[in-house]
C-alpha cells in the first residue's frame, strides 16, 4: 500500500513538472512573439516617417521645377500627387518623327540643366529613386517604314524616351547621376497609347496623350 502511495505521488510530481515546462514555453513564445510585433511596427513606422518625407521632397521639387522652366518659357505640366511631370511631344518632336527638332534640342537641354541641378540638393537626392523618362503616343497607328520593315507606336514611343535621354545626357550628363543610394537615377521606357490621359476620340486628347513624361518614383527608404 505504502509502495503505490510513493508511486502515485511520484507520478503527480513528474506531471506537475511537465506543466511547468509547457507552461515557462510558452510564456517564452509569447515574449518573442512580442518582441517581434513591437520590431515590426517600429520598422512599419519608420518606413512610414520616410515616405512621408521623401514624399513632401518630391512634391516640392516637382513644383520648383515647374517654377524655374516657366522662367524659360517651357510649360510642363506637373502632377506632384503622382510625381509625373509631362511635355507635349509635339513641341519636341515632328509627328511621327523620334528625332528631337531644333528647338526640342533646346528645350531638353534647359530641362536637363534644371533637373541635374535640383538634383544635387541632398533632399532630393535622397527621395528619389528613380527618374523615368517615358514616351507616349495616341492610338493613332504609326505608319512608316524604317530598316526595311514597318514601326510601331511602341517602337516610336521608346525611340523618343531614348533619344530624349541621351540628348540630356549629352547637355549635361545625366547619364553619371546617381541616387542616395548610389545607383544610377535615370531610365527610360515607351508606352505607346498603353497609358493615355485623355480620351483619344479627339484631336486635343490625342495631343495630350502625345507626350514625354518624367516619373519621380520614390525612395522607399530613409537613406542616411
Amino acid at each position: 500500500m505504502r509502495s503505490m502511495n510513493r508511486s502515485n505521488v511520484e507520478n503527480h510530481a513528474e506531471d506537475g513538472h511537465y506543466w511547468i515546462s509547457i507552461s515557462d514555453l510558452m510564456t517564452s513564445l509569447l515574449f518573442i512573439f512580442i518582441l517581434i510585433l513591437a520590431y515590426t511596427i517600429f520598422t512599419f513606422s519608420q518606413k512610414s516617417e520616410a515616405y512621408e518625407e521623401n514624399f513632401k521632397n518630391r512634391q516640392q521639387l516637382l513644383e520648383e521645377l515647374q517654377i524655374e522652366l516657366k522662367k524659360k518659357h517651357i510649360d510642363v505640366d506637373i502632377d506632384p500627387q503622382n510625381g509625373n511631370m509631362r511635355l507635349r511631344s509635339d513641341a519636341f518632336f515632328a509627328l511621327g518623327s523620334a528625332d528631337l527638332s531644333t528647338v526640342g534640342k533646346s528645350k531638353i537641354s534647359i530641362i536637363a540643366q534644371e533637373i541635374a541641378n535640383k538634383m544635387k540638393d541632398t533632399r532630393y537626392k535622397k527621395a528619389i529613386d528613380t527618374i523615368f523618362i517615358e514616351g507616349h503616343t495616341d492610338n493613332v497607328p504609326f505608319d512608316s517604314f524604317r530598316g526595311g520593315r514597318r514601326w510601331t507606336n511602341m517602337e516610336l514611343s521608346a525611340q523618343r524616351a531614348i533619344n530624349t535621354f541621351l540628348a540630356m545626357n549629352a547637355s549635361a550628363g545625366i547619364g553619371s547621376l546617381k541616387n542616395g543610394s548610389n545607383r544610377y537615377l535615370f531610365s527610360y521606357s515607351g508606352y505607346a497609347e498603353q497609358r493615355p490621359i485623355a480620351s483619344n476620340d479627339s484631336i486635343n486628347g490625342r495631343k495630350q496623350n502625345r507626350r514625354i513624361e518624367f516619373f519621380f518614383a520614390l525612395a522607399s527608404h530613409k537613406v542616411q
